[in-house]
């Protein structure tokens, strides 16, 4: 059976998940103390409380004051949504990553609702690429185990939900879960190969439930094989945040003259994000098991470090000696893919541009495309490297960001090194099928 909610409703649940301290403490969704409350309970509160709400301020990434008003004034008219009961508030431990969900209830028609937040810590973050080599992860499995603690009896209608590492869990416990009914998930990360061979039979069984809502240009979703249906839905797309801001939980909503929200289909994924998507999993297919956990740390601790555009923190952390490995293998197979396939250098170039990076890091890549050999040779004399730069007239941002930045040159000459021994495009980036 097919869960009640619209594809609108689902949407603006997974949103009223990331409410915190909307105009005081009351107006924290997923807080113990709206537990047998309803949604139209909470809406009220927190409209109620709306002159305290600033308008200017983000009170979760990407999302403010006055775009949080404008999502509690257009579940306001929904009835149906208002009726739905907040039975139960799960936190996980910090030792386990804090993920946060709820369990809800929908009396009209008999539906339950599991709803997982989306990525609550940097240990969540840790977890999200750790299933690159986890089969499953640890945080999969506690929100299985705290699904399966609910009680179901004499429900007609189970549906599962959420957003970005929400999502994940949605669609995880749905493989793994034979009575869930409905499974939609807005933004959520997919499955390394060797969790869709493990697992092969139980997602054949359950894929037909699990539905994914994916704004065009996310670049969470793209992560890993995705499982279910898939449908593309425009975004409001680069904004204050830049390319980060495709990943918000409102990124997807749009309202009418007189507040009323919708979502609306795309034709199809932005290509950057299809580009992206192939490359990253012909890099995962070339990466030996025994070595990807190295690689999930990197991954990790690059997502960790450079939130927010900050170039001296991705900087910091790929030429960091427990990283800089991996990075050099990842950057290395990046630069070889683009004599295969330069429109999917072009498309990282454009995110790394479109999310605030400094575009020196753009020439330093260029630059040792263009001349691996010479820097396999000379890169650990970076003086000379810069005169030669100089006399190239290379352009001047390029000579500027490597001069700050001295410590890339270690990471530039491995770079070249492992660029020999890569074959670009061996194992296919097509997401693998059951």
């Amino acid at each position: 059976m097919k869960s009640n909610l619209s594809i609108e409703e689902i949407v603006l649940i997974n949103n009223l998940l990331y409410c915190e301290n909307l105009g005081g403490p009351k107006g924290t969704f997923l807080s113990t103390s709206q537990e047998s409350r309803t949604i139209g309970d909470f809406i009220e509160g927190v409209l109620d409380n709306a002159a305290l709400i600033e308008n200017d301020k983000e009170y979760s990434t990407g999302v403010t004051g006055a775009e949080y008003k404008q999502i509690m004034w257009s579940i306001r008219p929904n009835e149906h949504l208002k009726n739905i009961i907040i039975l139960q508030v799960h936190y996980e431990s910090d030792g386990a990553g804090g993920g946060r969900s709820a369990f809800l209830y929908d009396p009209q028609f008999n539906e339950a609702i599991v709803a997982f937040k989306g990525t609550q810590s940097d240990a969540e973050w840790i977890d999200n690429v750790a299933g690159l080599y986890m089969v499953p992860t640890d945080f999969q499995t506690n929100a299985l185990n705290w699904f399966r603690s609910l009680d179901f009896t004499d429900i007609d209608t189970i549906t599962v939900t959420g957003h970005s590492k929400g999502g994940n869990k949605a669609k995880y416990i749905t493989i793994m879960d034979d009575r869930i009914d409905s499974c939609y998930s807005f933004d959520g990360q997919g499955f390394s190969d060797e969790f869709v061979q493990t697992f092969s039979q139980e997602i054949k069984n359950n894929n037909h439930k699990i539905f994914n809502i994916i704004e065009e240009s996310d670049f969470v979703n793209i992560l890993l094989n995705d499982v279910g249906e898939k449908q593309f839905y425009l975004g409001t797309n680069c904004g204050r945040l830049g390319f980060a801001e495709n990943h918000c939980a409102n990124a997807v909503v749009f309202y009418d003259d007189i507040g009323g929200m919708s979502v609306w289909e795309a034709p199809c994924q932005d290509k950057k994000m299809t580009d992206l998507d192939k490359m990253l999993n012909s890099f995962i297919r070339s990466i030996q098991m025994s070595s990807r956990e190295n690689i999930a740390n990197m991954l990790g601790a690059f997502i960790v470090n450079a939130k927010g555009g900050d170039t001296d923190k991705l900087v910091n952390t790929i030429s960091d000696q427990r990283y800089s490995d991996s990075a050099a293998q990842l950057t290395a197979y990046i630069l070889k893919y683009k004599t295969k396939k330069p429109e999917m250098v072009e498309s990282v170039k454009d995110i790394m541009q479109q999310n605030g990076f400094n575009t020196g890091m753009v020439g330093a890549i260029n630059f040792v495309t263009n001349h691996s050999l010479l820097m396999r040779f000379i890169g650990k004399r970076p003086r000379l490297v810069l005169f030669i730069l100089k006399l190239r007239r290379s352009p001047e941002t390029l000579i500027t960001f490597l001069k700050k930045h001295l410590e890339l040159f270690d990471l530039l000459v491995l770079i070249s090194k492992k660029m020999i021994r890569i074959r670009p495009l061996y194992n296919t980036g097509d997401d693998l099928y059951y």
